[in-house]
């Protein structure tokens, strides 16, 4: 459930549903993701989390990097907007738009798609305007 206590479902790729199924061979109770001290659901997970990142040697990563990271990978993909939205949970297009970022190789791809029988339109450069006085 996310800030909005709107149910959230995502559905899994591949990879993670092959790694959820490894962690539950390693499952000590009824939690997929436990902690190991007390066999319980973690309480905390920004403690966790931030001890992973220690581990790893990385900095200046939060959950919202994550989100980003999974919004723009998306939209790469081709994924629209709207099914971005949904998967982020976001009530609106424009918080979407805050996390899925392009770049020049999605933008090159998108231009790609239109069709080449176009003829090309020759640009005529405007008359100078002379100023007003």
């Amino acid at each position: 459930m996310g800030k909005t206590r709107h149910k959230l479902e995502v559905p899994l790729n591949e990879t993670a549903l092959a790694i959820l199924a490894g962690k539950r061979v390693a499952m000590h109770g009824a939690y997929v993701f436990y902690n190991p001290a007390t066999g319980d659901r973690f309480y905390d997970l920004k403690a966790g989390f931030k001890a992973i990142l220690k581990r790893a040697g990385l900095t200046g990563i939060t959950w919202h990097t994550l989100r980003h990271t999974f919004a723009s990978r998306l939209t790469r993909s081709g994924v629209d907007l709207v099914t971005v939205k949904e998967l982020l949970g976001h009530l609106t297009i424009t918080t979407t738009m805050r996390y899925a970022h392009s770049n020049h190789d999605t933008k090159a791809r998108a231009v790609a798609k239109l069709p080449t029988c176009v003829k090309p339109v020759s640009v005529v450069p405007r008359k100078a305007r002379k100023p007003k006085n």
